[in-house]
C-alpha cells in the first residue's frame, strides 16, 4: 500500500484528472484495478493489513458502490463497498484503524470511507430535490433535472496552540477524561480568514484574546464516528502577550496553562494507553499532537 499517495508523477496525476471524466476510460481502469473493502462501515482487513484485492475477482452483484481512490505507476485503486464480508477477512472499525494501520493504508482507508459516505448520502439535489447520478469515479454528481454538478466537501476547522514565553494554553472538552487536554479548535465561519476564526474562537471557548498567528500545518479528520462529516484540519499557533486566567465556555469543561516540559513528558506518554494521575495529550495521528510536537521541538 506503500506505493498508493506516495512519488506522484506527473503522468499519474494527468490520468487522475482525465479518469474524474471519461467515464469508459474509468471502466476499463476499473476492471484492471486493486480495490480496498468496506462492508457495513468497516475496513475489511487479512491480518494486520488492509485486504486488497484484484477488483475483477469481485463479483458484480456483491458490489453495492465503488470509488477512485488513487493512480500510481498507471495502475488505479478504487474502493468497493460489498454486501457481506469476504472468507477469511476480518472487519475493522474506523476509529479503531487509527492505531493499527501504516499511515499510507490509513489515508486511502479514510478516503474510501469519506467518498462511498458522500454518494450514500447525497441522493436528491440541495438545489431543485432531483436525483443525482453520480460519475463513475464516485467524485462527483450531477442533478437529472437541473443539470448542477457536486462535489464531495469537507468542513474547514481552525486548531490553535495558543503560547506564551514557554507556557502553552490546552482546553478539556466536557467529552474528554479528566486528565486528557487538547489544542483548541473550532468551525471557521463563512466569510471567516483562518487567522479571525483563531482569534475568535479562543476568545469564545477560553476568553483570552491572541494575535500573531501562523499558519503551521493540516492534516485530515475523516469523520472516523458515525454522523461525523470530514473535516480539513488547519493548524496554526496562537501567541498572547501574557499569562492570562482562562474563562471557559460551556463546552470547555477546563482550560490550564502547562510548561514545555509538561508537553513533552506527555508526548512521549501518548503512543501508549491514556494514564491516571498525568496530562495526557491526543496521539500522533492527531493534529493536536503534531502541533504541541513541533512547538516542543523548534520553540515556535
Amino acid at each position: 500500500m506503500k506505493r498508493f499517495f506516495s512519488n506522484l508523477s506527473l503522468r499519474d496525476v494527468r490520468v487522475m484528472e482525465t479518469l474524474r471524466s471519461d467515464v469508459q476510460l474509468c471502466k476499463e481502469y476499473f476492471r484492471k484495478s486493486e480495490s480496498l473493502l468496506l462492508c457495513d462501515r468497516q475496513y475489511l482487513t487479512q491480518g494486520s493489513r488492509l485486504c486488497c484485492v484484484p477488483t475483477q475477482d469481485l463479483h458484480p452483484e456483491s458490489i453495492t458502490a465503488s470509488v477512485l481512490l488513487s493512480v500510481s505507476g498507471g495502475r488505479a485503486l478504487f474502493g468497493v463497498s460489498l454486501r457481506e464480508p469476504l472468507p477469511d477477512t476480518s472487519l475493522l472499525a474506523p476509529r479503531a484503524a487509527l492505531f493499527k494501520l501504516p499511515e499510507g493504508e490509513l489515508r486511502s482507508a479514510t478516503m474510501m470511507l469519506n467518498l462511498l459516505e458522500w454518494r450514500r448520502d447525497n441522493k436528491h439535489c440541495g438545489r431543485c430535490g432531483g436525483l443525482l447520478s453520480f460519475h463513475f469515479s464516485g467524485r462527483s454528481a450531477r442533478c437529472d433535472s437541473c443539470s448542477v454538478t457536486l462535489f464531495p466537501r469537507y468542513n474547514p476547522v481552525a486548531i490553535m496552540l495558543v503560547t506564551s514565553g514557554d507556557l502553552c494554553l490546552l482546553g478539556r472538552n466536557k467529552q474528554f477524561p479528566s486528565e486528557m487536554f487538547s489544542a483548541l479548535a473550532g468551525f471557521i465561519d463563512t466569510g471567516e480568514s483562518v487567522e479571525d476564526a483563531v482569534r475568535r474562537e479562543v476568545l469564545e471557548e477560553v476568553g483570552v484574546p491572541v494575535d500573531g498567528v501562523q499558519y503551521t500545518l493540516s492534516g485530515y479528520w475523516g469523520g472516523y464516528r458515525q454522523n461525523y462529516s470530514p473535516e480539513l484540519m488547519l493548524g496554526c499557533v496562537a501567541h498572547c502577550d501574557e499569562v492570562r486566567m482562562p474563562t471557559c465556555s460551556e463546552e470547555i469543561a477546563e482550560a490550564r496553562w502547562f510548561s514545555r516540559q509538561e508537553i513533552r513528558e506527555a508526548l512521549l506518554r501518548s503512543r501508549g494507553p491514556p494514564q491516571t494521575g498525568v496530562l495526557n495529550v491526543p496521539p500522533p495521528f492527531a493534529v493536536a499532537h503534531r502541533l504541541l510536537d513541533k512547538w516542543t521541538r523548534k520553540g515556535v
